[in-house]
């Protein structure tokens, strides 16, 4: 029989248990039916005043590109330590799961003065597909360790003509990092064959109207030549080439790959007084071709030979005595004349003049006489043609954009060296000309348009509209080429 006291303590615990089990089960059916979860997994979620964690400054940076990389879909990440991953977990060529396979150690240059960085790349593998590889261009290149934008900074330094021991300067200054002069040298290389291919085969707007000198240069201590082209109206450069001569064969290649495999036509070209082209222009492809002396050459040399008449040196840079610039004057009315008959009647006024004199050089103002009747019609040719200029001035002052690199006129080694100075600075020029171009022949169609809607009959003048498209969808073409390696060699890339 129990005793009271064993009955109240029974009571009790069975009162006890139940009570428990009640409460666990109201707990969970509140837990389900509760509105809001909170769950408290951090310190500052019981601390709200304890300040956030700082992030590592390079991957707040890299968090502003959406992924390190993208490549058939997967997507880079990098944590705290450096380890970049692949966020996905799944192949999305088979979808099956794709499992870890090693780290590999990468020492990378970053972009935008980040500094040299050493990361894990977390590799993967689908059993099926094999190993993935995701492209990781914006940290490195494939084969090196400098950021693709450092290529390319390089090389629009040294198109701007600055030399790769200034370049290095550049970026240690700007970005605190130490290139080799080896390195620099080798990206600047890497264009060198892709753009010369370029420029020999994409044609530029021309009028058929040239300017063509020659610049002296020393290549390994030996004497050679740049010989470069202007169009004087559309002022492109149509070809600029290293030369070992400048002879006949050297001119007929330059103006042969000028031409663009007859792609452009020459009409006209105006050079200096210069005879080393020999019978050129009276061979079959040439011959139509109008020439016009410099006048500020033919000054020179007719200048030249007065002074030597009046007993000065030929190459003095004092000024003709007053006493003989009546002379001087004399030639240079000829070589000023605005008509071709004025040009034979001041020719033969200058020869009654010299008949009357007498001196021991007289033979120079004969010599003089002889070089202005042989150069007769290369001078009045501009008298014919409105659109050949009276000098060579716009070329030589083009010459600046090539001599503006300092080792180009007397320490190149190489002519490859040469070549490529020059193919640097012509792409410049003629990358930059291309809207100039393009924005003044849209100017003129307009103009066109506006004209046409004043004539009564339209059809009169409306084959013109297939002139303005035919040059439009050649400027485009012609553009693209240059834009390509723009893109590819030269444009900073926005992440």
């Amino acid at each position: 029989m129990i005793s009271f006291d064993k009955r109240i303590f029974v009571k009790e615990r069975f009162i006890g248990r139940f009570s428990i089990n009640l409460i666990m089960r109201l707990t969970k059916l509140i837990g389900r039916n509760a509105p809001i979860k909170i769950e408290q997994c951090t310190l500052n979620k019981f601390f709200p005043e304890i300040p956030k964690p700082k992030e590592h400054g390079l991957i707040k940076k890299l968090k502003r590109i959406n992924g390190l990389s993208v490549n058939e879909g997967y997507t880079l990440r990098m944590k705290h330590d450096g380890t970049i991953y692949i966020k996905e977990e799944y192949c999305l060529g088979c979808g099956r799961r794709i499992v870890k396979n090693g780290y590999n150690r990468r020492i990378a240059i970053l972009a935008e003065g980040l500094g040299k960085h050493e990361f894990r790349i977390h590799r993967k593998r689908c059993p099926y597909c094999g190993e993935i590889k995701p492209d990781y261009s914006k940290l490195a290149p494939k084969n090196g360790n400098y950021h693709e934008s450092y290529k390319r900074r390089t090389r629009q330094h040294y198109m701007e003509g600055l030399m790769p021991s200034q370049i290095q300067r550049v970026f240690r200054i700007d970005f605190g990092i130490e290139i080799s002069l080896t390195t620099i040298v080798n990206w600047i290389e890497e264009v060198r064959e892709p753009l010369r291919e370029m420029l020999r085969n994409t044609p530029v707007p021309s009028s058929g109207y040239w300017g063509y000198d020659e610049i002296h240069l020393r290549i390994n201590k030996e004497r050679m030549y740049a010989i470069d082209t202007v169009d004087v109206i559309t002022r492109f450069v149509p070809v600029a080439k290293i030369s070992e001569t400048m002879g006949r064969n050297a001119g007929r290649e330059v103006l042969m790959e000028g031409r663009k495999n007859c792609q452009l036509w020459i009409n006209g070209l105006v050079k200096d007084c210069t005879t080393n082209l020999g019978g050129l222009f009276r061979t079959k492809s040439f011959k139509h071709i109008i020439q016009q002396n410099c006048l500020t050459h033919i000054k020179w040399i007719t200048s030249a030979h007065v002074k030597v008449f009046a007993g000065m040196s030929k190459r003095s840079n004092k000024s003709i005595p007053k006493e003989w610039r009546w002379l001087r004057d004399r030639f240079y009315a000829l070589i000023n004349t605005q008509h071709e008959s004025d040009a034979y009647i001041q020719l033969e006024i200058i020869r009654n003049t010299i008949e009357r004199l007498k001196g021991k050089r007289i033979k120079e103002l004969h010599t003089a006489l002889k070089q202005l009747e042989g150069w007769l019609p290369k001078i009045i040719a501009h008298q014919r043609n409105p659109f050949i200029p009276t000098t060579n001035n716009l070329l030589e002052s083009y010459h600046k954009k090539y001599t503006y690199y300092p080792s180009f006129k007397r320490s190149m080694m190489t002519i490859k060296g040469a070549q490529r100075v020059l193919d640097y600075r012509v792409f410049r020029h003629n990358f930059g000309r291309f809207p100039v171009h393009k924005e003044m022949f849209e100017m003129k169609f307009e103009e066109f348009k506006i004209f046409l809607s004043e004539l009564p009959d339209k059809r009169v003048m409306g084959a013109q509209h297939r002139y303005f498209q035919a040059e439009f969808k050649k400027l485009d073409k012609w553009f693209g080429k240059y834009q390509e390696i723009w893109g590819e060699f030269f444009a900073l890339k926005k992440e």
